[in-house]
């Protein structure tokens, strides 16, 4: 009898999930491009997967209330998991993998191109070659933490996060390699940890507030002063205190602040002005950051 064939699932293809999966994804960022991280947010029926071999690194975050009973082959090695919500598993690319649950599920898969992982591994440390580590389902808050905030752009009706949705990128990337690859534990000795020149951050700052309306990426600043997207994230915020993302949406708040108190500009022309897509989300980070909405502000100082 000839060896049956290991099923490689590339999840740079739309329909990726089907093959491994009864169900289509109730939501994915597949149509979203989002630089070499894919975001699956899954419900799915008491399911055995066929043994097959992810193309890219696979991270899946449990969303279930309830504990689902699981058993799990990945390269070989067998376990049987109680997944609890936020438990995370990691399968390598290239790794074979089974898993089968006994119960409805709900969960996040982040699929993750090998190519971008080991650029932010030189980026951050200059090596060739990172191995990462499978991982049976356990808790890890901070993957967590990033997938339910990846999740919450990608459901979000605002298109303009890219700065936010890199930040997060970057940070499991980061988080990958300190803890779950092979040479994590040499790979970021901070060569760098003074920040950014004075000209370096000028020049961020100036060009952050110069486009302020448009979609800003970690990729097109960290490019103006020349460096890496990785150092220039932790230089930035040891030079200013805050990461880059936020940087931009305080930067954005304030702006509008002026707007809403110097002009007789609609919220909705001064939302699209700072940047924000959609009036409901300008709306949210305003309340979180300045404790009141942009109405009840502009009433308030024009008292």
């Amino acid at each position: 009898m000839s060896e049956e064939k290991i099923l490689a699932v590339d999840f740079t293809q739309e329909e990726a999930c089907l093959e491994i999966l009864p169900r289509s994804p109730l939501v994915s960022s597949y149509h979203a491009q989002w630089q070499g991280l894919r975001l699956d947010v899954h419900q799915q029926p008491a399911h055995e997967t066929p043994e097959h071999s992810p193309q890219q690194h696979v991270i899946t975050v449990s969303l279930e209330q309830k504990v689902v009973r699981s058993e799990r082959i990945i390269d070989g090695r067998f376990q049987h998991e109680n997944i609890a919500k936020g438990d995370v598993a990691i399968i390598p690319a290239h790794t074979h993998h089974i898993s089968r649950w006994q119960s409805e599920a709900k969960f996040l898969v982040l699929s993750m191109e090998p190519a971008f992982f080991t650029r932010m591994a030189i980026e951050a440390g200059d090596l060739q070659k990172i191995e990462v580590k499978p991982r049976f389902a356990a808790p890890d808050p901070l993957i967590q933490q990033i997938g339910l905030a990846l999740q919450t752009e990608l459901e979000s009706d605002d298109r303009r996060s890219g700065i936010y949705i890199e930040s997060l990128t970057t940070t499991l990337c980061i988080h990958l390699l300190k803890h779950y690859c092979v040479a994590g534990e040499t790979i970021l000795k901070d060569h760098n940890n003074k920040g950014l020149s004075h000209w370096k951050l000028r020049q961020a700052i100036s060009y952050i507030h110069e486009n302020l309306d448009q979609d800003l990426t970690l990729a097109d600043i960290s490019r103006v002063v020349g460096i890496s997207m990785y150092y220039f994230s932790r230089q930035f915020k040891h030079s200013t205190g805050f990461a880059p993302h936020q940087y931009v949406m305080n930067c954005r708040i304030e702006r509008a602040k002026k707007l809403l108190s110097s002009t007789n500009k609609t919220i909705e022309q001064i939302c699209a002005q700072v940047g924000f897509q959609s009036q409901s989300h300008f709306t949210s980070v305003f309340r979180k950051l300045i404790g009141i909405t942009p109405r009840a502000y502009r009433e308030q100082v024009k008292i």
